[in-house]
């Protein structure tokens, strides 16, 4: 910090000022004695003389002082009136419409809501009540507000990550809170615990999707890989078949046990994908015995709950997701 040196008359004009706040309305009225009756108030002509004695008085005091104990002097008054402005500025903050009671949220409402709003999301966030901390009104206090300016920079963050299709607009609350807890943004830990008491998973589902979808992506290369390898072997086995007049439905059970023989996965192997192998045996099954009154998603977890009952809820889900072939999402109509 770089210190300015100070002139002999500011810290006797500043102390002055602290221990005389009248001092700069009386020391008016000592030079301009004319507009003394107008401006003085109740103040008489007598009281006024016994004041500005007194000021005079104490800047003689101060004057006589060492010039390191005036300074000594004037820095403690600073730091006095730094913290009568802290003080001040905290008691005009908890008297804000954001601080009142009324202003506090109901986690146990919220945590049972299909979605948030960012704006909502983000005033749950600061464990305050959507319905009454709107940013509408919070903006008017950002520049004299420290909760303000945080709740504007948290929303600042929301609105970007909304631009890079990280966040939705409404968005469900699991996703919100994951995604808070990746960008370190504080979340009240009671509505963390009321969400997951309502069995949501707080997980980052797009950036899990897009994992999954990219090691999908790699098996399912290696395993063209192996169609391709195996076609002149399919070939071949055809045409055996033929010369040996098996039967359609032989020819077919032997084309079609080599071609999933591509698909399988060795369980020994160190990076034996085990979600993936399951996620192609359930969309292999799902594929070839559809049924037109159930959706694909829902075909897909009767199949898992029926072979895999032991899999964890998310990693049915993940596996749900990658093999759901009706991108458009919804439940088709019942005829």
């Amino acid at each position: 910090m770089i210190h300015i040196p100070l002139s002999d008359s500011e810290p006797v004009e500043y102390l002055t000022r602290r221990k005389f706040p009248q001092y700069p309305h009386v020391e008016a009225l000592h030079d301009f004695p004319q507009f003394s009756s107008a401006s003085s108030g109740d103040m008489s002509r007598e009281n006024r003389k016994n004041v500005i004695k007194d000021i005079e008085s104490y800047k003689s005091e101060l004057r006589a002082k060492p010039p390191e104990e005036l300074r000594a002097l004037y820095r403690q008054e600073q730091e006095k009136e730094r913290q009568e402005r802290e003080t001040k500025a905290e008691r005009d903050e908890q008297q804000r419409f954001f601080n009142l009671p009324n202003a506090k949220a109901d986690f146990t409402h919220w945590s049972k809501a299909a979605h948030w709003t960012l704006d909502e999301a983000v005033a749950l966030s600061f464990g305050k009540a959507p319905e009454v901390v709107k940013w509408e009104h919070v903006k008017e206090f950002i520049h004299i507000s420290r909760f303000a300016g945080k709740y504007g920079r948290v929303r600042d963050l929301t609105l970007r990550a909304k631009k890079w299709k990280q966040l939705y607009d409404p968005v469900l609350p699991g996703i919100f809170l994951a995604w808070a807890r990746r960008m370190e943004v504080e979340v009240p830990s009671e509505l963390v615990v009321q969400v997951e008491a309502r069995g949501i998973v707080i997980a980052d589902w797009k950036d899990m999707f897009d994992k999954l979808k990219e090691q999908y992506d790699e098996y399912r290369a290696a395993a063209e890989t192996l169609f391709t390898a195996n076609e002149e072997k399919i070939a071949e086995l055809s045409q055996e078949c033929d010369a040996m007049h098996l039967d359609a439905r032989q020819r077919e059970s032997r084309i079609s046990g080599l071609e999933e023989a591509a698909w399988e996965f060795d369980p020994d192997s160190d990076t034996y994908p085990c979600e993936l192998d399951i996620a192609l045996l359930a969309w292999r099954t799902a594929t070839n015995q559809r049924d037109s009154s159930k959706t694909a998603k829902e075909q897909i977890h009767e199949w898992l709950e029926t072979y895999y009952r032991d899999l964890s809820k998310e990693a049915k889900e993940r596996i749900a997701v990658v093999c759901n072939w009706e991108k458009g999402g919804g439940r088709r109509r019942r005829e």
